[in-house]
């Protein structure tokens, strides 16, 4: 009977021992990494909760990201279409120059040739690629060179009519560019019709060469104008979509992780505390079971 029950009692305290060890191994755990939930079973409504605040930061750690990308590329847009707006003075001054009745043939003939040049960085703007290599006005068909000038006084659009978007909240989607038909392409005239911008350059070009400069093209020079500040004022109001949406995303994710942080964080002081006392529980368990060893054996002599 005495060996039965010091069997028990040495079941007994190796459980216990490893009782205490299970604990004090998880109090250095939860201190090491500062979180008091390491499994679910920890806290179960805690770790369902944490799990579900982790899911909600990380779906809108990706709308900052759209948020991000959608921004560099109006940020790209706006720079592009400004250098277009840089060169349309140039423009309508030389045009202007050229109605001058005092002005030579010779003297158009430069002056068409400078426009010439102008144009062709008008189309090298058109053109204009981001970091990826992408078209930014070719829509969809963003791999292939949108704007080209295959004949003399002929400008096509390769491009589609497509329009990107991306998701930056649950409920807001933002158009990250325009395409390039209806940025350079889709321009009205004075005569009510539409006509692409290098259309209407090239045809002051060939007034000029003509020694016919052809004044009503002045007027369409500056409805180009107002059709591009037009298009930029799109993008600034994009622009101030994204940053409106960003500071709401961002005050979003520091309050779940602020939650988060009250949810899973240990209280240090707490778990030093507790670590003591699994400690010197350890050791009572320790004592406790040497002095099992020695009644066993005292038994068996």
């Amino acid at each position: 009977m005495d060996r039965v029950s010091t069997s028990m009692l040495f079941d007994r305290g190796i459980s216990s021992m490893l009782e205490r060890q299970s604990d004090l191994s998880r109090a250095q755990m939860q201190i090491s990494t500062g979180k008091r939930i390491l499994t679910p079973k920890d806290d179960p409504p805690g770790a369902a909760y944490a799990l579900d605040l982790r899911t909600s930061i990380t779906q809108v750690e990706q709308y900052q990201n759209n948020a991000d990308r959608a921004r560099a590329r109006l940020e790209l847009q706006e720079a592009t279409l400004r250098g277009v707006d840089d060169l349309m003075p140039r423009i309508l001054e030389l045009t202007i120059q050229g109605q001058n009745d005092t002005y030579t043939p010779g003297a158009r003939q430069a002056i068409a040739e400078e426009l010439r040049q102008l144009n062709d960085e008008l189309m090298a703007l058109a053109n204009t690629r981001d970091s990826d290599g992408e078209y930014i006005f070719a829509g969809y068909d963003a791999d292939s060179i949108p704007f080209s000038n295959p004949a003399d006084g002929v400008f096509a659009y390769a491009g589609d009519m497509g329009t990107r978007a991306l998701q930056i909240s649950a409920t807001r989607q933002v158009q990250d560019r325009e395409n390039g038909y209806d940025v350079f392409m889709n321009v009205g005239t004075t005569a009510g019709t539409k006509r692409n911008i290098f259309e209407t350059v090239h045809a002051i070009i060939a007034g000029l060469e003509a020694d016919a400069p052809n004044g009503a093209l002045i007027d369409d020079l500056n409805l180009a104008q107002e059709h591009i500040g037009a298009t930029r004022a799109r993008g600034g109001a994009r622009l101030n979509t994204i940053d409106e949406q960003h500071n709401v995303n961002g005050d979003f994710i520091f309050t779940m992780q602020s939650a988060l942080s009250e949810t899973e964080d240990l209280d240090l002081a707490e778990a030093v505390s507790r670590f003591e006392q699994d400690l010197l529980a350890l050791q009572a368990a320790q004592q406790t079971f040497n002095m099992v060893q020695g009644l066993s054996l005292f038994n068996y002599l």
